[in-house]
């Protein structure tokens, strides 16, 4: 049966991506230098079996995610490890990086890769919910039982982290970098409001939300004319906003109770009609419009918005001073009790190893190498402050606050030390194949109805009835996946 599954989730995925191959078929390939001057139609197979027979080379294929500083980032590490001139049966491992299509969307070229029997040996830039998909198609390895994929844990002390990761009992990705997903706060407005502290739960919040109720003409003539930043909540073609937005605070409010688990809706009910209160209680000091680039803006127009941390070092480029007594400050997701977790949406993706006709054994093998060289071996002492400072995202590691090889960069970064102690309350994304559908039906069906029906109707703290939009949105959840 579990064959049949795969069998059919292969066809199904493959069958989706054959429009994508009309478009991206003339795109690059993820292969030898060579292999890309042959034809395309056996070129790539035919350079791939001389590489395995020359006894000289092992090319291995690695794509990075579609940005500038991982590319770089992949190639100094590469470069490192082909320099060291590992050997595997009398042939050299060479790692090859190029950047992963992104058009129309990474998933997209990776599904296109599979299709057309480019996909590398391996590429970083891989969620829980498309690895589901991955998996489900048989198209990447399951590495729990392998010995250096447990090296791997025990080295990054990831023994916690995987159980989030985990499909079906197996593991396929490799955890490389997370951003948990908070709050981040105008640090002036905090003071001018008189708060010397972030919210840390819905009491504090709503005092917060009171006394910019009270104070709010005033703000206005300073330039703070809305309480709240959050665009994309009106925005449903991006369905991954809602997992910023909604699933955030959701993680807090049901203290870890995931939306979806495998096949299942799981919602806790009482703790999404919080998140639609939560927005609701804002009412028209919600401001939905376009900033470019909130958080450098000369006078940041709102009180609160969404914590990003990507946004950190363009803030820092930008002039603007981390902290309390600065321009901005991050704050956990809001918890209904003191004691109770920050749970918050991870934002984080991994590395996985491709399995596909088109990759010979010893490429894959190849790509272990790599991985043991990076994690396990030479590489691991620089990994992951390089990381750090190409990046600015933090390293999935269990001791991420405790590693002292880290301690210079977060003393330096205060932002990202902050951010950081947020890491450990952080929930992975669904691991449902049709993520994409059920986060696009929630926007759809639920949270942009209730935007602007609602929220941009009413005052600050009118308390709106909210039953009709959960309702709505469980519903469309239910019926966009398929759930149980």
């Amino acid at each position: 049966m579990k064959k049949e599954m795969k069998r059919r989730a292969l066809t199904s995925l493959l069958a989706v991506t054959m429009g994508i191959t009309m478009l991206a078929g003339c795109g690059n390939t993820g292969k030898s230098d060579s292999a890309e001057s042959k034809s395309a139609e056996n070129g790539q197979e035919t350079v791939k079996e001389e590489k395995a027979s020359s006894g000289k080379t092992i090319t291995v294929d690695f794509w990075t995610a579609p940005e500038q500083y991982n590319l770089d980032f992949w190639t100094k590490y590469a470069d490192k490890f082909n320099e060291s001139n590992i050997q595997m049966d009398g042939s050299k491992v060479e790692v090859k990086v190029q950047m992963m299509p992104a058009q129309p969307s990474s998933e997209a070229g990776i599904q296109n890769a599979i299709a057309t029997g480019t996909i590398p040996a391996i590429s970083e830039n891989i969620n829980r919910g498309f690895a589901n998909t991955l998996a489900n198609s048989d198209a990447v390895y399951d590495l729990s039982g392998e010995d250096w994929f447990k090296d791997t844990v025990a080295e990054r002390k990831l023994e916690d982290v995987t159980k989030g990761w985990a499909i079906d009992n197996a593991q396929y990705v490799i955890p490389l970098y997370v951003n948990p997903i908070t709050y981040c706060y105008n640090s002036k407005a905090l003071k001018e409001l008189g708060f010397s502290e972030v919210p840390k739960t819905m009491a504090d919040f709503n005092k917060l939300l009171a006394a910019y109720s009270e104070k709010r003409v005033e703000l206005a003539g300073n330039g703070i004319s809305h309480f709240m930043y959050r665009s994309e909540l009106l925005n449903s073609a991006n369905y991954w906003e809602r997992w910023f937005d909604i699933e955030s605070p959701y993680d807090a409010f049901s203290k870890g109770v995931p939306l979806v688990e495998g096949n299942k809706f799981t919602a806790d009910k009482a703790a999404l009609t919080k998140v639609f209160e939560f927005y609701g209680a804002m009412g028209d000091s919600l401001l939905t419009g376009t900033i470019d680039g909130l958080w450098k803006q000369e006078t940041v127009p709102v009180v609160m918005g969404q914590g990003l941390p990507w946004e950190v070092s363009s803030n820092h480029a930008a002039g603007k001073i981390y902290g309390l007594d600065g321009d901005y400050v991050f704050g956990p997701t809001l918890a209904e009790n003191e004691s109770d977790k920050h749970y918050n949406y991870a934002d984080s993706k991994g590395i996985v190893l491709y399995k596909n006709d088109k990759i010979s054994d010893e490429e894959h093998k190849g790509a272990i190498e790599f991985l043991k060289y990076v994690f396990t071996g030479d590489g691991k002492e620089t990994f992951d402050l390089d990381w750090l400072q190409a990046t600015s995202m933090l390293p999935v590691r269990g001791d991420l606050d405790t590693n002292e090889s880290l301690s210079s960069y977060f003393n330096e970064n205060p932002a990202m030390k902050d951010i950081s102690t947020y890491v450990a309350d952080g929930i992975p994304g669904m691991a449902n194949e049709k993520v994409a559908e059920i986060m696009t039906a929630l926007g759809e069906k639920a949270v942009i109805p209730f935007v602007n029906e609602v929220t941009m109707k009413n005052g600050i703290n009118q308390k709106p009835d909210v039953s009709k939009y959960v309702e709505a949105a469980m519903e469309a959840m239910k019926t966009a996946g398929e759930l149980e």
